[in-house]
Protein backbone atom coordinates (compact mmCIF):
# COMPACT_ATOMS: atom_id res chain seq x y z
CA UNK A 1 0.00 0.00 0.00
CA UNK A 2 1.31 3.10 -1.01
CA UNK A 3 1.43 6.13 1.79
CA UNK A 4 2.29 9.25 1.99
CA UNK A 5 5.95 9.75 3.95
CA UNK A 6 5.84 11.70 6.75
CA UNK A 7 8.84 10.72 9.04
CA UNK A 8 13.00 10.89 8.20
CA UNK A 9 12.92 7.68 9.72
CA UNK A 10 12.21 4.73 6.89
CA UNK A 11 11.37 0.80 6.98
CA UNK A 12 11.60 -0.07 3.27
CA UNK A 13 9.70 -3.36 2.60
CA UNK A 14 9.27 -5.81 0.08
CA UNK A 15 5.75 -5.81 -0.12
CA UNK A 16 2.61 -5.23 0.90
CA UNK A 17 1.91 -8.10 3.11
CA UNK A 18 5.73 -7.24 4.91
CA UNK A 19 4.07 -3.76 5.28
CA UNK A 20 0.78 -4.96 7.18
CA UNK A 21 2.70 -7.30 9.27
CA UNK A 22 4.62 -4.62 10.63
CA UNK A 23 2.12 -2.36 11.44
CA UNK A 24 0.41 -5.22 13.02
CA UNK A 25 3.37 -6.09 15.41
CA UNK A 26 3.59 -2.10 16.36
CA UNK A 27 0.03 -2.15 17.43
CA UNK A 28 0.30 -5.03 19.63
CA UNK A 29 4.10 -4.21 20.92
CA UNK A 30 3.28 -0.04 21.49
CA UNK A 31 5.91 0.78 19.18
CA UNK A 32 5.21 4.75 18.20
CA UNK A 33 4.34 5.57 14.35
CA UNK A 34 8.17 7.51 14.61
CA UNK A 35 8.78 6.04 11.09
CA UNK A 36 7.49 5.19 7.94
CA UNK A 37 6.67 1.89 6.19
CA UNK A 38 7.33 2.10 2.28
CA UNK A 39 6.42 -1.17 0.58
CA UNK A 40 8.72 -0.96 -2.69
CA UNK A 41 6.92 -3.93 -4.44
CA UNK A 42 10.07 -6.40 -4.13
CA UNK A 43 13.45 -7.10 -2.99
CA UNK A 44 15.51 -5.71 -6.12
CA UNK A 45 13.26 -2.40 -5.08
CA UNK A 46 13.86 -2.67 -1.34
CA UNK A 47 18.32 -2.03 -2.85
CA UNK A 48 17.57 0.29 -5.21
CA UNK A 49 15.46 2.60 -2.89
CA UNK A 50 18.34 1.48 -0.05
CA UNK A 51 21.38 2.74 -2.20
CA UNK A 52 19.11 6.07 -3.33
CA UNK A 53 18.01 6.79 0.31
CA UNK A 54 21.33 6.44 1.84
CA UNK A 55 22.91 9.64 -0.11
CA UNK A 56 19.74 11.70 0.64
CA UNK A 57 19.70 12.18 4.55
CA UNK A 58 18.26 15.02 5.53
CA UNK A 59 14.86 13.13 4.40
CA UNK A 60 16.16 9.40 5.82
CA UNK A 61 17.67 10.02 8.76
CA UNK A 62 17.16 6.45 9.55
CA UNK A 63 17.31 3.58 7.16
CA UNK A 64 16.06 -0.26 8.28
CA UNK A 65 15.40 -2.72 5.21
CA UNK A 66 13.35 -6.02 5.75
CA UNK A 67 14.01 -8.34 3.11
CA UNK A 68 13.77 -12.19 2.41
CA UNK A 69 17.02 -14.49 2.35
CA UNK A 70 14.66 -16.95 0.28
CA UNK A 71 17.09 -19.87 -1.33
CA UNK A 72 20.79 -17.81 -0.13
CA UNK A 73 20.97 -16.05 2.76
CA UNK A 74 24.53 -15.13 2.02
CA UNK A 75 23.83 -13.96 -1.63
CA UNK A 76 21.69 -11.54 -0.45
CA UNK A 77 23.31 -10.46 2.56
CA UNK A 78 26.51 -10.14 0.35
CA UNK A 79 24.32 -7.64 -1.92
CA UNK A 80 23.29 -5.58 1.06
CA UNK A 81 26.63 -5.70 2.25
CA UNK A 82 27.38 -3.96 -1.50
CA UNK A 83 25.28 -1.24 -1.28
CA UNK A 84 26.84 -0.05 2.10
CA UNK A 85 30.23 -0.67 0.97
CA UNK A 86 29.54 1.83 -2.12
CA UNK A 87 28.86 4.78 0.30
CA UNK A 88 32.20 4.61 1.62
CA UNK A 89 30.43 5.69 5.25
CA UNK A 90 29.80 2.08 7.51
CA UNK A 91 32.61 0.24 8.29
CA UNK A 92 31.73 -2.85 6.26
CA UNK A 93 35.21 -5.16 7.20
CA UNK A 94 33.48 -6.35 10.29
CA UNK A 95 29.78 -6.36 10.21
CA UNK A 96 27.86 -9.52 11.17
CA UNK A 97 23.91 -10.30 10.79
CA UNK A 98 23.30 -11.93 14.22
CA UNK A 99 20.04 -13.12 15.00
CA UNK A 100 18.61 -10.35 16.67
CA UNK A 101 19.25 -8.07 13.44
CA UNK A 102 21.72 -5.53 12.58
CA UNK A 103 21.90 -2.11 13.41
CA UNK A 104 24.69 -0.12 12.04
CA UNK A 105 25.90 3.57 12.93
CA UNK A 106 27.83 5.11 9.92
CA UNK A 107 31.26 6.73 10.31
CA UNK A 108 30.21 9.98 8.70
CA UNK A 109 27.09 11.53 11.12
CA UNK A 110 25.59 13.05 7.80
CA UNK A 111 24.51 9.32 6.63
CA UNK A 112 21.62 7.60 7.67
CA UNK A 113 21.44 4.77 11.04
CA UNK A 114 20.90 1.44 9.59
CA UNK A 115 19.05 -1.27 10.35
CA UNK A 116 18.94 -4.75 8.76
CA UNK A 117 16.31 -7.49 9.00
CA UNK A 118 16.41 -10.78 6.72
CA UNK A 119 13.12 -12.84 6.76
CA UNK A 120 13.17 -15.06 8.51
CA UNK A 121 14.81 -15.01 11.26
CA UNK A 122 18.43 -13.64 10.24
CA UNK A 123 19.82 -17.08 10.32
CA UNK A 124 18.31 -19.23 7.47
CA UNK A 125 16.72 -19.58 4.06
CA UNK A 126 13.12 -18.41 3.80
CA UNK A 127 10.52 -15.47 3.27
CA UNK A 128 7.90 -13.81 5.70
CA UNK A 129 5.87 -16.94 5.44
CA UNK A 130 8.42 -18.82 7.48
CA UNK A 131 8.89 -16.10 9.96
CA UNK A 132 4.77 -16.03 10.04
CA UNK A 133 4.90 -19.61 10.70
CA UNK A 134 6.89 -19.34 13.81
CA UNK A 135 4.23 -16.88 15.29
CA UNK A 136 2.17 -19.90 15.99
CA UNK A 137 2.30 -21.72 19.25
CA UNK A 138 4.14 -25.44 19.02
CA UNK A 139 1.00 -26.93 19.90
CA UNK A 140 -1.15 -25.56 17.31
CA UNK A 141 -3.17 -28.35 15.38
CA UNK A 142 -4.14 -26.56 13.02
CA UNK A 143 -0.67 -25.66 11.90
CA UNK A 144 0.28 -29.00 12.53
CA UNK A 145 -2.19 -30.53 10.55
CA UNK A 146 -1.54 -27.83 7.49
CA UNK A 147 2.40 -29.70 7.37
CA UNK A 148 0.43 -33.08 6.92
CA UNK A 149 -1.56 -32.43 4.48
CA UNK A 150 1.23 -30.72 2.23
CA UNK A 151 3.73 -33.55 3.08
CA UNK A 152 0.50 -35.46 1.84
CA UNK A 153 0.41 -33.79 -1.25
CA UNK A 154 4.52 -34.16 -2.08
CA UNK A 155 4.35 -37.44 -1.21
CA UNK A 156 1.69 -38.11 -4.06
CA UNK A 157 3.48 -36.22 -6.18
CA UNK A 158 0.38 -33.64 -6.86
CA UNK A 159 1.36 -30.38 -5.56
CA UNK A 160 1.90 -27.54 -7.99
CA UNK A 161 3.85 -25.19 -5.72
CA UNK A 162 7.23 -25.00 -6.40
CA UNK A 163 9.04 -26.23 -3.25
CA UNK A 164 10.77 -22.21 -2.54
CA UNK A 165 7.16 -21.17 -1.83
CA UNK A 166 5.82 -24.50 0.41
CA UNK A 167 6.02 -21.77 3.07
CA UNK A 168 3.42 -19.59 1.23
CA UNK A 169 1.38 -22.88 0.68
CA UNK A 170 1.70 -23.96 4.28
CA UNK A 171 0.85 -20.34 5.93
CA UNK A 172 -2.25 -19.59 4.05
CA UNK A 173 -3.24 -23.26 4.13
CA UNK A 174 -3.61 -22.33 8.00
CA UNK A 175 -5.41 -19.25 7.56
CA UNK A 176 -7.99 -20.87 5.50
CA UNK A 177 -8.91 -22.86 8.20
CA UNK A 178 -9.65 -20.05 10.60
CA UNK A 179 -12.53 -18.55 11.78
CA UNK A 180 -12.57 -15.78 9.50
CA UNK A 181 -10.50 -18.19 6.33
CA UNK A 182 -7.82 -16.55 4.20
CA UNK A 183 -7.18 -13.62 6.46
CA UNK A 184 -4.46 -11.77 5.15
CA UNK A 185 -0.92 -12.56 7.41
CA UNK A 186 -1.13 -8.58 9.26
CA UNK A 187 -4.70 -9.47 10.31
CA UNK A 188 -4.03 -13.02 11.50
CA UNK A 189 -2.03 -11.25 14.30
CA UNK A 190 -3.98 -8.28 15.11
CA UNK A 191 -6.89 -11.14 15.21
CA UNK A 192 -4.32 -13.45 17.58
CA UNK A 193 -4.62 -16.40 15.11
CA UNK A 194 -0.86 -15.77 15.51
CA UNK A 195 1.09 -15.18 18.22
CA UNK A 196 2.14 -11.91 18.55
CA UNK A 197 4.66 -12.68 21.90
CA UNK A 198 6.63 -15.42 20.42
CA UNK A 199 10.48 -15.19 20.31
CA UNK A 200 10.62 -14.61 16.96
CA UNK A 201 8.25 -11.68 16.93
CA UNK A 202 9.72 -9.83 20.15
CA UNK A 203 13.16 -10.08 18.70
CA UNK A 204 11.88 -8.26 15.57
CA UNK A 205 9.87 -6.10 17.64
CA UNK A 206 13.09 -5.29 19.80
CA UNK A 207 15.01 -4.68 16.83
CA UNK A 208 12.46 -2.13 15.37
CA UNK A 209 12.35 -0.19 19.09
CA UNK A 210 16.16 -0.10 18.91
CA UNK A 211 16.35 0.99 15.29
CA UNK A 212 13.64 3.89 15.82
Amino acid sequence: MKIKESHTYKLLVEGNDDQHVVWALCEKHNIPESFDVIDCESVENVLKAFEVRLKIADNNQRIGIVVDADINLKSRWDSIVSVLKKTGKYDCESIELSQDGLILEPTDTTYPKVGIWMMPDNNQNGMLEDFMTALATPDDVLMKKSEDVLTELETEGIQKYKPVHRSKAKIHTYLAWQDAPGRPMGQAITANILNADSELAVKFANWLKELF
